[in-house]
């Protein structure tokens, strides 16, 4: 998502690389660059319009201080004008994170309503797991969408697989549904109702009078659009035409992992005044996000979002598991079953490609090469690991093709997992050079100081990961050459290696042993001043 936007706001800073300060000759091609990406991406033309206006009022009346007090660090005009389009941006998302509205009073309710195929009775599900999870709330669905064949039962479904209470009666009533769904919630003591209705093809008055007898009836904190990205203007639209029937509070924007341009994320707010409260980027019902307007304008300037890759991590990540697994790294211990869990963690927190945007580095990767990530490389891997039996896991060491029963071993885990006996002499060399790096890490970035902050050995184990498979990425795998600057990207902040591309070095590997001796001999002196 937002890819021509991105690549429009990138091409604009090229455009001022070398300026020391902003005039309106350097800036008026820099801003067409923008205006271009915009349009091409679908937003509103009034709200390109403003947006433009405002930046270049704000870059030709101020001035920019290129040096800062200290001489290694410098602004330039390129950056300034980035930081202004930054600015503009996050009020043309919304400005501050915005929430759903508590009722203090007894349940909170929200009504969810849109065109048919935009993914109400979907998405009813996933707020309920999202708000369940996050905030501890006691939902209950409300099936009230009478006229689509299985919508009902199909909430019925879902309400199973997430463990949520789902309500409906035996009547093409939808305001009896909506009314009994409330009671019936006060009885059990539930704090959320969340009421699933139908939609159109199109608006219609029949629609809009059902949705309108329902708010009456049931009186929401809530009414929460849901909408499809990918229908681009047509979204504002639509938002704009429900909105002038039942006031909305607020937006969610399905899809946005899809190929969509954006247009309909960066002009709903603008034109409706409506917040994006959520987004779904993803089929499961795990993705769905509430929506962060400063993490999405710094990743469409390709800045990345950390906030929401920690808490990408947070979500994927078991903590009881992830104790026992920091606990067994700093004793020294670490298998191909760890390497397995970690494999399996990256994959809960979604698309790699989601991922990579998401990381601090992201505008330095070139969208070609993100565009062939291939998350299939992923399950490859583990179909390795799920070949050896328990014993080469646990002890990796007897793998290595030294002996003829190491090579042996080799071949049957190549047949059982459908690889080359290449591909798994490679993972078994990278894998080792994992292990030596682990016990470095055990007491540094483990034990160390990054290692207390929330969510930053989720980190540690994602840049270990990259390092091991190729450093400058995947690309030592098949598949996997589409992910340069991951490893590296990964590498590249503090205390996470170089950032430099390809596998370990021999003066890595020396460095590491030197380390490895160094706390040795540090054991022994202690152990020593003790007697």
């Amino acid at each position: 998502m937002f890819d021509i936007v991105s690549q429009g706001f990138k091409d604009a800073a090229l455009k001022l690389k070398g300026q020391t300060r902003l005039t309106e000759d350097n800036i008026a091609p820099a801003l067409d660059t923008v205006r271009r990406s915009l349009l091409d991406a679908d937003v509103d033309y009034g709200v390109v319009k403003n947006f433009l206006e405002n930046v270049r009022g704000q870059a030709l009346g101020s001035v920019v201080h290129t040096k800062a007090k200290s001489a290694e660090m410098k602004v330039s005009a390129g950056d300034h004008f980035i930081k202004l389009c930054h600015d503009e941006l996050l009020l043309l998302l919304g400005g501050e994170q915005t929430e759903i509205v508590r009722n203090t009073k007894g349940p909170t309710i929200i009504l969810l309503v849109g065109l048919q195929g935009a993914g109400k009775t979907t998405h009813a599900a996933k707020l309920a797991k999202l708000l369940k999870e996050t905030h501890k709330m006691r939902p209950l669905l409300v099936a009230a969408d009478v006229y689509r064949p299985a919508a009902r039962e199909q909430l019925k479904v879902l309400g199973e697989r997430i463990d949520v209470p789902v309500f409906t009666l035996d009547t093409n009533d939808a305001v009896e549904i909506a009314r009994k769904g409330l009671e019936h919630a006060r009885q059990e003591w539930l704090d959320l109702v969340i009421v699933d209705t139908a939609g159109r093809l199109a608006i219609d008055e029949t629609l809009m009078s059902e949705i309108e007898n329902i708010k009456t009836a049931i009186q929401p904190q809530n009414v929460l659009l849901v909408i499809d990205a990918m229908i681009g203007q047509d979204a504002v639209r639509t938002a704009s035409a429900f909105d002038s029937r039942v006031n909305l509070t607020g937006v969610i924007l399905t899809k946005l992992d899809g190929d969509t341009r954006g247009g309909a994320a960066l002009s709903i707010k603008k034109v409706t005044g409506k917040n994006i409260l959520f987004t779904g980027v993803g089929e499961s019902l795990e993705r769905l996000e509430e929506f962060r307007p400063e993490g999405m304008a710094t990743r469409i300037l390709g800045m990345g979002d950390v906030v929401g890759l920690m808490q990408d991590f947070s979500k994927a990540i078991d903590e009881d598991q992830a104790a026992r697994s920091a606990n067994r790294m700093m004793e020294g211990h670490f298998d191909f079953d760890d390497f397995l869990g970690m494999l399996q963690s990256i994959q809960k927190m979604g698309p790699l490609k989601d991922i990579i945007s998401k990381t601090p580095l992201a505008g330095q990767i070139n969208q070609q090469d993100l565009d062939k990530v291939d998350d299939r490389e992923m399950m490859r891997i583990a179909a390795m690991v799920h070949s050896m039996t328990k014993q080469e896991r646990g002890t990796p060491e007897i793998l290595l093709p030294k002996t003829p029963e190491g090579r042996s071993r080799l071949q049957r885990i190549a047949r059982g997992s459908g690889r080359t006996e290449k591909d798994v002499k490679d993972l078994i060399e990278r894998f080792m050079q994992m292990k030596q790096m682990m016990s470095l890490f055990s007491g540094g970035l483990g034990g160390g100081l990054l290692g207390k902050i929330p969510g930053m050995g989720g980190l540690n184990q994602l840049a270990n990961m990259a390092k091991m498979m190729k450093g400058g990425g995947m690309g030592g795998f098949p598949g996997m050459g589409g992910m340069p600057g991951l490893g590296g990207l990964m590498g590249g902040m503090p205390g996470m290696g170089g950032g430099r591309q390809g596998g370990l070095s021999t003066q890595d590997l020396a460095e590491i042993n030197r380390q490895r001796k160094k706390k040795k001999e540090e054991k022994k002196a202690r152990a020593k001043n003790r007697r």
